[in-house]
């Protein structure tokens, strides 16, 4: 479904798919919602972990290391 999103660098069109699972590493969380857009910001970048994401996944960031932990098993 498309849908368009705004952030600190705009608006833009992308498309939502429920996804059978979503995996960071070795962490997943099953059926997860993503949203895929054009990513387009000048330097290389595979995706974003959003808040929704973070947050379901009681994850802790450790930014001194650029480390994320998650919590749950």
């Amino acid at each position: 479904m498309p849908r368009i999103i705004r952030g600190i660098g705009g608006t833009e069109l992308v498309f939502a798919r429920r996804m059978d699972y979503l995996k960071a590493g070795d962490f997943s969380l099953p059926d997860f919602e993503v949203e895929v857009g054009g990513m387009d910001y000048g330097f290389e970048i595979n995706g974003i972990l959003g808040t929704d994401f973070l947050i379901q996944a009681e994850a802790v960031i450790h930014m001194k290391e650029m480390l994320i932990e998650f919590q749950m098993a």
